[in-house]
C-alpha cells in the first residue's frame, strides 16, 4: 500500500507518453469513418442527383472500358474535357459538393453524440455527490500526485454495494469520477485495491483519452446507422432485380455484390479497430497506474478470482471456450486480466507492435485510399499531379501509424531487449494490406474471380509494405544509438518522411497500374516493341527478335513503375537516410552495407566497361545501326545496375543480421560506385581507344553522358531502391529463421568498430552521401528519354495507350453513342451547319455574301477548336479522319477570314471546293460512327 500525500511530485514515466501511439489510432480510425462516409453518401446521393448514370457515361465517351481494369481507364478521370462534360451534364455540386455537406452533417451528428453520451451514462444511473471528507481529501491528494491539472468532481452510485469499479465521465474541462458503493467500502479494507482502481482512473484522465473513447462510440455509432444501413438497403435493392430478372439496363451484379461485401467489412473493420483502440487504452491506462504508484499484485489478484472462475465446468468443453474466447477478445472493448498482467510483465509493452494492431491498420489504410481515390468527384476535381486523391492520405496514415510504431518500439525499447527488425511487423502490415486489396478488389473489375496467374502478383502487397517497415525499423535501429534530442528526432522525422513516400508510391502505383496487371497481362510483346519504336524512324526502330521483345518488355514494365518523377528523389531518400543517420553523431549509430556496396559496385563498374567495349565493337567495327544498338547497350546497363544494386542489398543484409538499412546502404553504395564509373567512361567518350560508343575521337564537348542517361537512368533511379529493398527482403527472413535456431552463443553481438574504422566509416558516409545526392539531381533533371513522361506528374499518354485493349462490339457501340450524345453530334452539327450556311452565301447571281461568308467561316473555327477541347472519336480510324478534315477545315476557314471574298465563277469554285471536299469525309464519318451505334441505341430506348 502506497499513501498518498499532497507534497509527492509526480512520477516520471520510464516510457514514451502512451497517448500518442492512441491518438495515431484514432486519427486512422476518423479517416477510415470519413472516406467510408463520403464514398456511400456520394454513391446515395447520385441516385437522386444522377438518376441516369452521366458519370459513367462521361466516361465511356472519353473511351473508357467498363470491362476491363487498366491504366488506360484512368487517364480521362484527369482530361478537361472529362470534367466538362461532368460540369455541363451533371454539375461540379452534385458531385462534389452535396456529397461533402452530407459528410459534414454526418461528423456533425458524430460530435453531438460525443456530447451526448456523458450526460447519458450520467443520468441512466442515479448518483450522489461524494459525501466523505476524509476519502475526498485522500483522493484529491491522489489527484495531484498523479499531476492532473483539475481534480475531477466525485460522486458515488448507491445502487452497487458488492462492486467495487470506477468510471472516468464527463467531457473536457468537466470530468467527474464516478465510485461504486462497494469501491468506497474497499477504501477501508482493501487500500491497496481501490488506489489501483483509482489510479489506472486517474491515468485515463491523465492521457486525456475519455473523450477520445467517446468520439469513438460516437463515430462508430453514427457510421452503422447513419451511412451502412442506408447504404446496404439501397444496394439490395439494386442487386436483387440485377440477380433475378437481368435487362440491359440493369447493373452489373458483380461491383454491386462487391458493394455489399465492402460495407459488411467496414462494419466489422470499424468494430475491431474501435475495440483495439479502447482495449490499447486500458493496457496505458494500466502501465500509467503502475508507473504512479500502483501495486502490480492487484491485476494479478484479479486474474486468479478470474481464472477460477472460468474453470467451473466440465472439462471436455474447455477447447471449445478457449477458441469462443479467442474471437470475443477481439471483439471485447475491455483487455482480459491475463492479457493485462501480460502488458505489465512484459518491459516492451508500452512500445510494443501487436499483429492485431498491424493488421487492422494495413486493412483500413487500403481501404481508406481505395475509397478516396475512386469516389466520383473526388478523382476529378482534385489535382492528380502527386497522385491519386487517395494515395497520399493512406501514405501518411500508414506511416504514421505503421511506420511509427516499429520506430517507436525500436527506439524506445527494452535496452536490454534484442530490437527487431521489422520484417515480422511488415509481413503483418503487408498481410493487412492484402485483405485490404481482396476486400475493395480493384483488379477484378466486372469479374467474380481473379486470373491465374497474374493473380500471383497479389503478392506484392505484401511485400512492398513490408519491406518499407523493414527499412523503417532498420532506420530507427541506427538512430537508437543516438543521443535522444534533436538529432535522434531529426532522424525519426526523416525516417517516417521517406517511409511515407515509399507509401505512396506503392499505393499510386498499384491503384494505377498494379491492379490492371494484375487483372491480366495488358499488353504484347509486339505492343511493347511499338512503344519501344515509337519516334524512330523505320532504320532506327528495333526488329523484332527475343532480345528486342524482351529489351521492349523490360522497358516498358520500368516506365510503368516510374509513372512520377518525384521517386527518383524517393530511391535517393531511401539509400541517404540510413547513410546519414551515423554522421549525427551517434556513438553506437553504425551502418552495414558499405563494404558490400563497394564491392558490388566495383564488379558492377567493370562490368560498364566490358558492355562498352561491346558497344564500341557493334557501331564501330560491326556497323550496326546506331540508334537500336544503343537502346540494346542502355538496356544491358540498366540491368547491370539493378543486378549489382539486388546482389549489394542482399549480402548487406545478410552481413548486416537482416537490417533492412543495411541493405538499402548496400544497393545505394554500389549504385553510387557503379554510375560513377559508368558517368566517367561517358564522359571521356572518344578519349579512351576501344571504348569509343558515339564519337570516334575526343572532342569537345566530350562524350554523350546526357544522351546516354536520358535512356535509362530517370527510370533506373525511380525504381532501383525499392526493387532492391524488396528483392532482398525474402533473403533476410529466411536468414532470420536460420538464426533463430542457432545456438545462442553464435548471436552474440560483435565489439564496436575502432575509432580508425569509425573515422573511415564515417568518410566513407559523407562521401557516398554527396554522390547519392549529385546522382539523384542529374536523375531529376536529365530530360526523359522513351517513355518521359511517365516520370513526370502522371501516367504517360502513350503508355496509356499501349495497354488500351480492344472492346466487343456493344461496348464500342456503347463508347460511340457516349461520344455523340455528350457533344460529339453537336460538334459535327455544327460543323456541317457551317458548311451549309458558307454553301448559301452565294447567291442566285453568283455574287458572295461576304459577311455571310465570314460569320459561317468563324463557325467552322469555333466547330474545330470544340473538337479539340473534346473527347477523341472512340474509333481510331475514324478519329485519324476526323483530325485531318478539321485540320484542313481550319487551315481553309482561316484563309477565308484571312482573305477577301472570291470574286468570279472560277474563283468561287475553287475556293468552295478546297472548303469543303467532296465526297465529304466527315459525311462518311457520321455514318460509320451511326453504323455502330446504331444496335447500341436501339437497346437503350425504353
Amino acid at each position: 500500500m502506497t499513501e498518498a500525500g499532497p507534497g509527492r511530485r509526480s512520477a516520471r514515466l520510464p516510457f514514451p507518453r502512451p497517448g500518442a501511439g492512441t491518438t495515431r489510432r484514432f486519427v486512422l480510425l476518423a479517416g477510415v469513418f470519413t472516406a467510408g462516409s463520403l464514398a456511400m453518401l456520394s454513391d446515395l446521393l447520385l441516385l437522386v442527383t444522377d438518376p441516369r448514370n452521366t458519370t459513367a457515361g462521361c466516361a465511356l465517351a472519353a473511351g473508357a472500358d467498363p470491362n476491363h481494369t487498366s491504366l488506360a481507364n484512368y487517364l480521362p478521370l484527369s482530361d478537361p474535357a472529362y470534367r466538362w462534360c461532368l460540369d455541363t451534364h451533371v454539375g461540379r455540386w452534385k458531385l462534389l459538393g452535396l456529397p461533402l455537406l452530407a459528410t459534414a452533417v454526418v461528423l456533425v451528428l458524430a460530435v453531438v453524440v460525443h456530447l451526448l453520451i456523458p450526460r447519458w451514462k450520467q443520468h441512466r444511473v442515479r448518483t450522489v455527490p461524494l459525501d466523505h471528507a476524509e476519502l475526498t481529501d485522500w483522493l484529491t491528494a491522489l489527484a495531484t500526485r498523479c499531476g492532473l491539472p483539475r481534480t475531477p468532481a466525485f460522486t458515488v452510485d448507491q445502487a452497487t454495494p458488492f462492486t467495487a469499479n470506477a468510471v472516468a465521465l464527463g467531457r473536457f474541462g468537466r470530468y467527474s469520477l464516478r465510485l461504486d458503493l462497494g469501491l468506497v467500502t474497499l477504501y477501508r479494507t482493501d487500500r491497496r485495491a481501490f488506489e489501483a482502481t483509482l489510479l489506472h482512473e486517474y491515468a485515463h484522465l491523465r492521457n486525456r483519452d475519455v473523450d477520445l473513447t467517446y468520439l469513438t462510440i460516437a463515430l462508430w455509432r453514427v457510421f452503422l446507422v447513419c451511412v451502412v444501413l442506408p447504404f446496404v438497403v439501397v444496394v439490395g435493392r439494386e442487386l436483387l432485380p440485377a440477380v433475378l430478372a437481368p435487362t440491359f439496363h440493369s447493373p452489373p451484379p458483380a461491383p454491386l455484390a462487391r458493394d455489399l461485401a465492402l460495407a459488411a467489412v467496414m462494419v466489422v473493420l470499424m468494430h475491431l479497430t474501435t475495440a483495439e483502440l479502447l482495449r490499447a487504452r486500458e493496457i496505458h491506462a494500466d502501465l500509467d497506474a503502475v508507473a504512479h504508484g500502483a501495486d502490480p499484485a492487484y491485476w494479478t489478484a484479479q486474474r486468479h478470482r478470474r481464472t477460477a472462475e472460468q474453470r467451473r465446468g466440465p472439462a471436455a468443453v474447455r477447447p471449445a471456450v478457449r477458441a469462443v474466447r479467442a474471437v470475443r477478445a477481439l471483439l471485447r472493448t475491455h483487455p482480459s486480466w491475463e492479457a493485462r498482467v501480460a502488458a505489465l510483465a512484459d518491459a516492451s509493452a508500452p512500445v510494443a507492435v501487436r499483429p492485431p494492431q498491424l493488421v487492422l491498420t494495413g486493412v483500413s489504410v487500403v481501404v481508406l485510399g481505395y475509397l478516396l481515390t475512386f469516389t466520383p468527384g473526388l478523382n476529378t476535381y482534385l489535382p492528380t499531379g502527386p497522385g491519386n486523391p487517395g494515395v497520399w492520405p493512406a501514405a501518411v496514415l500508414a506511416a504514421a501509424v505503421a511506420a511509427g510504431s516499429v520506430r517507436r518500439s525500436v527506439v524506445h525499447g527494452p535496452p536490454e531487449a534484442v530490437r527487431s527488425s521489422g520484417l515480422r511487423a511488415g509481413l503483418w502490415f503487408g498481410a493487412g494490406n492484402l485483405l485490404g486489396e481482396l476486400v475493395c478488389n480493384q483488379f477484378l473489375g466486372l469479374d467474380w474471380a481473379p486470373r491465374f496467374p497474374e493473380a500471383l502478383l497479389l503478392l506484392l502487397p505484401v511485400l512492398v509494405p513490408a519491406a518499407v517497415l523493414w527499412w523503417t525499423a532498420g532506420c530507427a535501429a541506427l538512430s537508437a544509438g543516438l543521443r535522444p534530442g534533436l538529432r535522434r528526432s531529426a532522424a525519426g522525422a526523416a525516417t517516417v518522411s521517406v517511409a511515407a513516400a515509399a507509401f505512396a508510391w506503392w499505393y499510386g502505383w498499384w491503384q494505377s497500374a498494379g491492379t490492371s496487371f494484375a487483372a491480366g497481362m495488358p499488353y504484347s510483346s509486339a505492343t511493347a516493341l511499338s512503344f519501344l519504336n515509337a519516334g524512330f524512324e523505320p532504320s532506327e526502330q528495333l526488329a523484332p527478335s527475343t532480345t528486342s521483345e524482351v529489351i521492349a518488355n523490360l522497358t516498358l514494365i520500368v516506365v510503368i513503375l516510374a509513372l512520377f518523377r518525384w521517386t527518383v528523389w524517393l530511391t535517393v531518400g531511401l539509400w541517404l537516410v540510413p547513410l546519414a543517420i551515423p554522421l549525427l553523431g551517434g556513438v553506437r549509430a553504425r551502418a552495414s552495407g558499405v563494404l558490400p556496396g563497394l564491392l558490388c559496385g566495383a564488379a558492377v563498374g567493370a562490368g560498364a566497361l566490358v558492355l562498352t567495349y561491346r558497344a564500341h565493337v557493334w557501331i564501330w567495327r560491326d556497323q550496326q545501326v546506331f540508334v537500336p544498338t544503343l537502346t540494346i547497350y542502355s538496356g544491358w546497363l540498366f540491368v547491370l545496375l539493378l543486378c549489382g544494386a539486388v546482389l549489394a542489398a542482399v549480402a548487406a543484409a545478410l552481413l548486416g543480421r537482416g537490417s533492412g538499412a543495411a541493405a538499402a546502404v548496400g544497393a545505394g553504395t554500389a549504385t553510387a560506385v557503379g554510375l560513377t564509373v559508368l558517368l566517367a567512361v561517358n564522359a571521356t567518350d572518344g578519349c579512351v581507344p576501344g571504348l569509343e560508343t558515339v564519337r570516334a575521337s575526343c572532342g569537345f564537348p566530350v562524350g554523350n553522358g546526357r544522351q546516354l542517361l536520358a535512356f535509362f537512368l530517370p527510370q533506373f533511379l525511380a525504381v532501383a531502391a525499392m526493387a532492391s529493398i524488396v528483392a532482398a527482403l525474402p533473403v533476410a527472413a529466411a536468414a532470420a529463421l536460420f538464426r533463430r535456431r542457432a545456438p545462442a552463443a553464435s548471436r552474440r553481438p560483435k565489439a564496436g568498430p575502432g575509432p580508425k574504422y569509425r573515422l573511415l566509416q564515417r568518410t566513407c558516409s559523407t562521401v557516398g552521401c554527396l554522390v547519392l545526392l549529385g546522382i539523384g539531381l542529374v536523375g531529376y533533371t536529365v530530360p526523359g528519354g522513351t517513355g518521359s513522361g511517365a516520370v513526370g506528374s502522371g501516367a504517360d499518354p502513350l503508355v496509356t495507350e499501349v495497354q488500351r485493349r480492344p472492346v466487343d462490339s456493344l461496348t464500342a457501340g456503347l463508347q460511340v453513342w457516349a461520344w455523340g450524345y455528350f457533344g460529339g453530334r453537336s460538334i459535327m452539327q455544327q460543323y456541317e451547319y457551317a458548311l451549309a450556311a458558307a454553301d448559301r452565301s452565294v447567291g442566285p447571281d453568283g455574287g458572295v455574301d461576304a459577311a455571310a461568308l465570314r460569320r459561317a467561316c468563324t463557325e467552322l473555327l469555333d466547330a474545330a477548336d470544340r473538337a479539340d477541347a473534346y473527347f477523341p472519336v472512340p474509333v481510331a480510324a475514324e478519329q485519324a479522319a476526323w483530325t485531318a478534315a478539321l485540320a484542313h477545315t481550319r487551315t481553309q476557314a482561316r484563309h477565308c477570314l484571312d482573305a477577301p471574298p472570291p470574286a468570279g465563277p472560277t474563283e468561287i469554285d475553287r475556293f468552295f471546293t478546297a472548303l469543303d471536299p467532296q465526297p465529304d469525309p466527315v459525311a462518311a464519318i457520321i455514318e460509320h460512327l451511326l453504323s455502330l451505334s446504331g444496335p447500341t441505341q436501339q437497346l437503350l430506348l425504353p
